[in-house]
């Protein structure tokens, strides 16, 4: 394949990974994990992200554990666990050791509830704050957390965990520091059980003024959030109708010229990797380590692709 061509795929993975998730959909599931595979990590992931759940799980069959793994640790929670449960069990426990400690902890808790149920859905990388904490302590909590989802306000608990209050971060900043938590949090906030069905929870009178709801146990402690965003896509899940990518390119024709050099990319890199003998060590060899997640990005150059090893996104400096 030409150079141009190339820069084309190439800039055509970076600009439009939806309609690169569309086409790459169209093709069998090892074509498409070997093309992910060749590919540079950071033009692959985004592109992967884009793609069905149950298309993800057929490509990550055809991928080594660790590899799936690096994609699937950039992705929200729920949407791995989405992967999850359309993998077979062997792979499934296999990706779920190698995630990130938090991500490995919260998908085996989703994974314990029944799709129908809110449980499946609600996001539990929560934050929250002590009920005997103040404003000022509250607001240090705030800066100094991290991988919590963002939210517009916080709810409040005891020491046993249970939900006591919820407050907004806007009213946290404008209070004096001093001020005690309890005197400017909104006591009884809303809850929704964890076992309660997805479609009940639809009818909650709590998204007429919010777009989260918290999750408690049956000892009213919170174990997440609800968001309206995971209540849609639940609900599209257990009625069957996901959608396919939302962002294709409306200009049929740069979809055509883009994805004319995206399937003629596809098969050059495929047609090498099936060259290759399997299990083969030394230069030359395949295995997880060459472009998938953790890979050093500058100085490693495949014999025959090493165009598409240097090249990179515009404005990736380093």
């Amino acid at each position: 394949m030409s150079d141009q061509k190339i820069d084309m795929a190439l800039a055509f993975l970076q600009s439009q990974p939806d309609s690169a998730a569309a086409v790459l959909e169209q093709q069998p599931a090892e074509s498409a994990a070997e093309f992910l595979r060749k590919v540079p990590h950071y033009y692959a992931a985004p592109v992967l992200r884009r793609m069905l759940p149950k298309y993800i799980a057929r490509v990550s069959e055809h991928l080594e554990p660790a590899v799936a793994a690096g994609f699937l640790s950039e992705m929200d929670t729920n949407f791995v666990v989405s992967i999850l449960r359309l993998s077979d069990e062997d792979m499934k426990n296999s990706i779920l050791e190698l995630l990130p400690e938090r991500t490995k902890l919260a998908c085996k808790l989703l994974l314990r509830f029944s799709e129908e149920l809110v449980g499946a859905w609600m996001a539990t990388n929560i934050m929250t704050l002590p009920l005997d904490c103040t404003a000022q302590e509250a607001c240090s909590r705030l800066a100094s957390g991290q991988d919590f989802i963002d939210a517009d306000a916080v709810h409040v608990v005891d020491r046993e965990g249970k939900l006591q209050g919820v407050v907004a971060v806007t009213g946290l900043l404008r209070a004096n520091p001093e001020t005690p938590i309890v005197a400017i949090m909104r006591e009884n906030p809303e809850s929704i059980s964890g076992r309660a069905a997805l479609v009940s929870a639809a009818d909650h009178p709590v998204w007429a003024h919010s777009d989260t709801v918290a999750v408690i146990n049956r000892n009213q402690q919170i174990v997440g959030i609800l968001r309206h965003v995971d209540l849609r896509r639940g609900l599209d899940k257990i009625s069957n109708t996901i959608a396919g990518p939302s962002g294709t390119d409306p200009l049929l024709g740069i979809l055509e010229v883009y994805g004319e050099s995206l399937l003629a990319l596809l098969g050059t890199v495929f047609d090498h990797g099936k060259a290759r003998r399997p299990g083969a060590t030394g230069p030359g060899a395949t295995g997880p380590s060459a472009t998938g997640p953790g890979a050093k990005r500058p100085g490693y150059k495949r014999p025959g692709a090493q165009r598409l090893a240097t090249k990179r996104p515009q404005g990736d400096a380093r």
